[in-house]
């Protein structure tokens, strides 16, 4: 196997780990919510702390298993002119929608969220709210996150030229 090749299916490996061990992130933003529910609605006690953990949280799972959904292809697509093309059809449109605008944005967001997380990291910025918990943690997610989708990105533009110029699938 080409060392290109094991560097993909490395990197696959990466994310596919990474995915579903943030999946689990939705069973204690469950545990939150059913907590938060039973104080507010049974016990009449409202707490401030569960609507800002379950944000974090939530976003927390939103974004780390970004990377892995385009890696099994769960992300939305309209597929409904495209499923008609051949294969080969449809790996070289996808070529070009990733050159055109699936790089440039994912780019621009690893840049500006990379400044974005080292300001909040810089003034240690939390919450307005009276719980004020950091959130320069969560910020920092988003350029992780922009990072895992360029490499995952990277993976699969690879796998379209392959199966474009030499007609095989890794």
């Amino acid at each position: 196997m080409e060392p290109l090749n094991r560097i993909i299916l490395f990197i696959d490996k990466i994310i596919a780990v990474i995915g579903k061990t943030g999946a689990w992130a939705i069973i204690p933003l469950m545990l939150i919510m059913v907590f938060e529910v039973v104080t507010r609605r049974m016990l009449n006690h409202p707490t401030v702390w569960t609507f800002e953990t379950s944000t974090q949280l939530y976003g927390f799972h939103f974004m780390i298993l970004a990377a892995y959904t385009l890696q099994v292809g769960r992300h939305i697509s309209v597929d409904i002119i495209v499923e008609r093309f051949s294969k080969r059809t449809r790996a070289i449109l996808d070529i070009v929608l990733y050159l055109v605008f699936f790089f440039p944005f994912i780019i621009v967001l690893l840049v500006e969220s990379t400044a974005f997380a080292q300001e909040s990291w810089k003034i240690l910025e939390t919450s307005f709210s009276v719980f004020a918990p950091p959130i320069y943690p969560i910020k920092t997610v988003i350029p992780i996150t922009a990072l895992l989708l360029l490499l995952q990105g990277i993976c699969l533009f690879y796998r379209k030229i392959l199966f474009v110029v030499r007609g095989v699938e890794i």
